[in-house]
């Protein structure tokens, strides 16, 4: 056992603190808490380790320390390790306080032991104590903030807290006594307290302090799955009812089983503010004779006692809830001791379990002592003067009875206690509520000519810029009647122009129709061109056939003429016997003269006709170049009709759109006169309320004074 200084249990995140001073209205012993910066800093030799401002700050300004971190890097490394698990183990974790050993076993944990034996062990030293000494009172000391609290701020209690080792002390001390198996081992303890590594530097044993808190944040942020893992049985002889110390009242309701009748004689008290408020005043009542009036105060920081400490996930919880798995436990361990010892009595199993603890105590074994701390408090806080006091009220303007307020805005119970927390450094005056509200006062009156005098000045400047503006403003009325009747001439206008153009449309859709036809005229006059050409070639190549036959026409009656010539001499030759023949022979003669002379006739007709077909041919070609012509034109015509159609179509569109934002345009010109006639009439307005503002700045009239501060105090809640 060494006289160590107290160890930093809470830490402040400075980039969260907000300065609200929540965590010194929450704080039992406020003066932990230096609120004179802009973030509240924690002076770790005067805090008792609570833990109420991390739960409070609902900035995460405030944070618990432990060693889980350390914990597992050094249980990866390899590090031996055995486990004592808290009582309030079983109130977390969803109940799966025996599957939580089963995983830890699995990462190399060799035994777990279970800390409701210790507490087993502890009523044990209590009653060897009691029966030895025969104390007045004893205060219980398995809470190591309420042993702090009394080390630092009531020193006149510590001769009564129990000289004994808290369950844990006792399960540490007993397996480096009865379990040399495990005498090189560190001991991690699964603990719901901050505070209890404290406690473990004071005693020499406890090498990590795991809190249940962080124990359940490792395994969310891990996603591990506990009742996939088996139960793991405790190492250590079971408890039996002492599983029940997490819960206010399990010293007593233990002790019942050793001392009946003891409930009657124990104050089983818990929670703030009544802990400390009865702890605080015990003292004095004990010194004028009133107190104690109970042999046993069975007294814990938290108010669902250590099943709801500052490191469980059990706040706020309903207490019912929490204590369920508590009580099921109790129950449970009771009926386990029943079943060994069927057939002995209820006295008889009670001696069966001393003989159980009586194997694992030792006198002396698991004594304790305590630390005066209070030079500490006493260096650092100075207890000043009531003129000191006073002089510190005047500068929070706390001249009169009805400014002690006594609000707490400012985190503290008293104005004398934050008082004194501004004169030793640890806040100051600008965080009183009521100093805040005077020195806005005081503002307000120096202020107020300064205002006046402004208010003159900016009144009169813009009202003389309002009457300028006026002018200004009247001209654009004008302006936009001008505007509005311009518009509508030329909305008019455009309407005419309109109309024009669908005029044209229309006499445009009528012109296609003929424009059409007349290229379908053409085409046919083309084609019909085409079929006379066409024939007419086939007239003059049979002409020229014609001509042929002809031709050889004459010639066969040039040769029958010549034939026949012939035939006459030599029937002339023959005499009378050719006489027939010459005859036959003249008139063949006289038949191919004649064909002859028709064959002329024709060839000269043919010619003629050959060159009226010519004629007729090359005029036919003539046609049809004329008629390409017109066909061409044509199409020209009817593609030109269709891109005006298609032009003065856009242009009436056009002309609809113009129509429509003139249309808009008449509106806004209409809503931009009657809003200028509204902005005249505003201004009007406003130049007789800037008239009349300078009128009351130059008389000497003042602002009416806010209500009284004692008017104004809020609740805090």
């Amino acid at each position: 056992m060494k006289n160590v200084v107290l160890r930093p249990v809470i830490a402040v995140n400075e980039e969260n603190c907000v300065n609200c001073h929540r965590c010194i209205a929450v704080c039992p012993v406020k003066m932990c808490n230096d609120g004179s910066g802009d973030v509240v800093h924690v002076n770790s030799e005067l805090c008792i380790g609570c833990g109420e401002c991390i739960e409070a700050c609902t900035h995460d300004a405030r944070v618990g320390l432990d060693d889980t971190a350390a914990f597992f890097a050094d249980l990866e490394a390899g590090t031996k390790m055995v486990a004592i698990a808290a009582p309030a183990t079983a109130a977390s974790l969803d109940g799966n306080y025996l599957q939580l050993n089963g995983w830890l076993a699995s990462l190399g944990v060799d035994a777990f032991f279970d800390v409701s034996f210790g507490a087993e062990l502890t009523v044990k030293s209590y009653l060897e104590y009691k029966n030895a000494q025969n104390p007045k009172c004893i205060i219980a000391q398995p809470c190591p903030t309420l042993v702090t609290f009394i080390e630092l701020y009531r020193p006149e209690l510590i001769s009564l807290l129990a000289p004994a080792d808290s369950p844990m002390g006792h399960t540490m001390k007993m397996i480096r006594e009865f379990y040399p198996q495990y005498k090189n081992h560190r001991i991690a303890v699964i603990s719901p307290c901050y505070s209890k590594k404290r406690e473990f530097d004071y005693i020499g044993h406890g090498d990590y302090n795991v809190t249940i808190k962080a124990i359940a944040h490792y395994i969310e942020k891990n996603d591990i799955d506990l009742s996939r893992y088996p139960e793991h049985p405790y190492t250590g002889p079971d408890a039996e009812r002492a599983v029940l110390f997490s819960t206010p009242g399990g010293l007593m309701r233990t002790a019942e089983r050793h001392v009946p009748g003891i409930s009657e004689k124990t104050r089983k008290i818990e929670g703030q503010p009544g802990v400390y408020h009865y702890l605080a005043h015990l003292g004095e009542a004990i010194k004028s004779g009133e107190a104690p009036i109970h042999e046993l105060i069975d007294c814990l920081n938290c108010e669902m006692g250590c099943n709801g400490g500052p490191a469980t996930t059990n706040r706020g919880k309903h207490i019912d809830v929490i204590e369920s798995a508590i009580e099921k436990r109790n129950k449970e361990a009771q009926e386990r001791y029943r079943a060994k010892g069927l057939h002995l009595s209820k006295k008889a199993a009670f001696k069966k379990i001393d003989r159980l603890i009586a194997r694992f105590w030792k006198p002396g074994l698991y004594d304790r002592t305590y630390v005066d701390r209070s030079s500490v408090f006493q260096k650092t806080i100075r207890n000043p003067t009531s003129s000191e006091i006073q002089e510190i009220y005047r500068k929070m303007h706390k001249t009169e009875k009805k400014h002690i307020l006594n609000c707490g805005a400012c985190g503290y119970k008293s104005c004398e206690q934050m008082a004194v927390a501004i004169i030793n450094g640890l806040n100051r005056v600008e965080n009183c509520r009521h100093y805040m509200e005077v020195e806005v006062e005081i503002l307000h009156e120096n202020h107020h000519e300064e205002l006046s005098r402004t208010i003159r000045s900016v009144a009169g400047s813009s009202a003389s810029r309002l009457k300028a503006n006026m002018t200004d403003i009247n001209s654009l009325a004008d302006l936009s009647s001008e505007m509005a009747s311009s518009v509508v001439e030329s909305s008019a206008a455009i309407e005419q122009m309109v109309a024009n153009i669908q005029s044209i449309t229309t006499m445009l859709a009528n012109n296609e129709q003929s424009v059409t036809a007349l290229d379908e005229a053409s085409s046919n006059g083309k084609q019909g061109i085409n079929s006379i050409v066409s024939l007419m070639g086939d007239v003059a190549h049979q002409s020229d056939s014609l001509l042929e036959a002809s031709a050889v026409i004459q010639q066969i009656a040039s040769q029958t003429n010549l034939l026949a010539m012939n035939a006459a001499i030599e029937a002339a030759h023959a005499g009378e016997a050719g006489r027939g023949f010459a005859v036959v022979a003249d008139e063949i003669r006289k038949l191919a003269e004649n064909s002859g002379n028709q064959a002329a006739t024709i060839s000269r007709a043919l010619q003629h006709i050959k060159q009226l077909i010519d004629e007729t041919s090359e005029s036919s070609l003539s046609a049809q170049s004329g008629f390409e012509r017109v066909v061409t034109l044509s199409e020209q015509v009817k593609n030109e009709e269709a891109s005006i159609k298609a032009a003065v179509e856009e242009q009436s569109a056009g002309g609809q759109q113009v129509l429509e934002a003139l249309a808009r345009i008449n509106d806004l010109t209409a809503k931009v006169k009657d809003d200028s006639a509204i902005l005249l009439s505003s201004s009007n307005e406003i130049l007789s309320e800037l008239e009349t503002l300078s009128t009351v700045s130059n008389s000497d009239t003042t602002i009416p004074e806010r209500p009284s501060r004692t008017d104004t105090i809020l609740v805090q809640g």
